[in-house]
């Protein structure tokens, strides 16, 4: 996972007209969450908006007035309401004896070979909630799809991961591949038509 300095300047009690003033600056009000202690600071929104537009998980050292630096992870952004521009981040100090529970997104690799016979590839979980130690974090979990047949699934069991804790029941569903109606309307027509012949053959003999 990768780890992005931000600069950042203490923010000490400041009226809303006061935070008001300093967003319409460019700066951007944040609070860094930590055992006994949070600490409140302003960024430049900017540089954070462009990281954020990414939409990638990343560790981030805080660096306030070049005196305290703290290992952190996002962990909550304030929106306004109508112009969505972003109002306030939330970051959660790193313990590297301790858990972080967080949500990672899926990437799947190939082409399932359901697919490829007309089969249509159904997500059923974009996201996992996972838990992990500060370095055996990652941004992200990746699974093969390329044997997934139709009617085939792929659950949580099958994930191969290591020093991450997946907080999700086994049997969940990630993904599957199912026949398109189309072809469950035909083989239904089929095995409707197979009982008619056999109806048909019955008929004869008697």
């Amino acid at each position: 996972m990768k780890l992005i300095v931000l600069k950042a300047e203490k923010r000490f009690i400041v009226t809303k007209k006061q935070l008001k003033s300093f967003r319409e600056s460019g700066y951007l009000p944040g609070t860094v969450y930590g055992k006994n202690k949070n600490i409140n600071f302003f960024l430049d929104y900017y540089f954070i908006e462009k990281i954020l537009k990414n939409q990638t998980i990343n560790k981030f050292l805080i660096s306030i007035n070049n005196e305290i630096n703290i290992t952190t992870i996002l962990k909550e952004i304030q929106y306004h309401p109508i112009s969505e521009k972003i109002l306030h981040l939330d970051f959660c100090e790193l313990n590297k004896k301790k858990y972080i529970t967080y949500e990672v997104p899926i990437k799947h690799k190939g082409l399932p070979r359901g697919v490829t016979k007309g089969g249509e590839y159904i997500y059923k979980l974009r996201r996992l909630k996972i838990k992990a130690f500060p370095k055996d974090m990652v941004d992200h979990i990746e699974i093969n799809i390329e044997n997934l047949d139709i009617g085939d699934k792929f659950y949580v069991k099958n994930l191969n991961t290591k020093q991450i804790v997946i907080l999700h029941d086994s049997k969940s569903v990630i993904s599957s591949v199912k026949a398109l109606k189309k072809e469950c309307n035909e083989k239904e027509k089929t095995e409707n038509t197979n009982d008619i012949f056999k109806k048909d053959a019955k008929a004869t003999t008697k």
